[in-house]
């Protein structure tokens, strides 16, 4: 049976994706996996290139008519029968090379979340490039750390982190489909401390295409957050 699913949404990712299936194939050696890449109809062809791989653990999942990463990511997450499921980015920023550590860290401390994090030791979000992005990641971190409640995370921003399936079930009803920090409504729907595990990773610069940030991505945030503040208020 496969153990781990690892979901990746993707929009005009096309020359990423033969690199990403050799970084994959090398990382998860030894695991049983699959991979998932939720495809937003890319005019750039991103489906028919994931198609082209025939790998037998890769498949695209092609959304036609709707666009979003966490939407994506919530359809991906469903759509795998594995008990563990992490999402990624398909732009080779994140570090594949952590997925087992993480599969492990959630197996063997029976934890309901690990999170990639940028902000620990070891870590480093050099990759984000330029001071504008840089400051946005540790704003919105420092903005959203009132949502997360007793759940403790270093880099509730992060768009790399592994679950337990039963878990993203259970919150699915309760998700927003916008947006694109899925972790931080995860936590913020949760209605309870989850139990977490942090592992820390380099955020690489990004191999080929475009970075989706923008002032849409921006707007998206702050309309999850005041969401997620206004239902806190409205509950207690």
């Amino acid at each position: 049976m496969t153990e781990l699913c690892v979901v990746l949404p993707t929009f005009n990712e096309a020359d990423n994706v033969a690199p990403l299936a050799g970084a994959l194939d090398r990382a998860l050696a030894g695991l049983d996996w699959e991979a998932i890449l939720v495809d937003d109809d890319s005019p750039d062809g991103t489906a028919a290139r994931i198609e082209a791989l025939q790998h037998p653990r890769i498949r695209c999942l092609l959304r036609k008519g709707r666009r979003g990463l966490a939407s994506a990511a919530i359809e991906g997450f469903l759509a795998s029968r594995a008990p563990f499921v992490a999402l990624m980015d398909a732009d080779l920023q994140h570090d594949e090379a952590q997925l087992p550590a993480m599969l492990s860290l959630a197996k063997s401390d029976r934890l309901d979340l690990v999170v990639g994090t940028r902000y620990t030791a070891g870590g480093s979000a050099a990759g984000l490039g330029g001071r504008g992005r840089t400051w946005l990641s540790q704003a919105g971190a420092q903005a959203s750390r009132s949502l997360t409640g007793g759940t403790k995370l270093s880099d509730p921003m992060s768009g790399f982190f592994l679950a337990r399936r039963e878990l993203i079930a259970e919150l699915a009803p309760r998700l927003s489909q916008r947006g694109y920090k899925i972790l931080l409504d995860l936590v913020a729907s949760a209605g309870r401390p989850l139990r977490v595990g942090e592992v820390a990773y380099r955020f690489r610069p990004r191999q080929a295409g475009q970075s989706k940030l923008g002032l849409k991505v921006g707007a998206e945030f702050l309309l999850l957050l005041a969401s997620k503040w206004w239902k806190r208020g409205r509950s207690t």
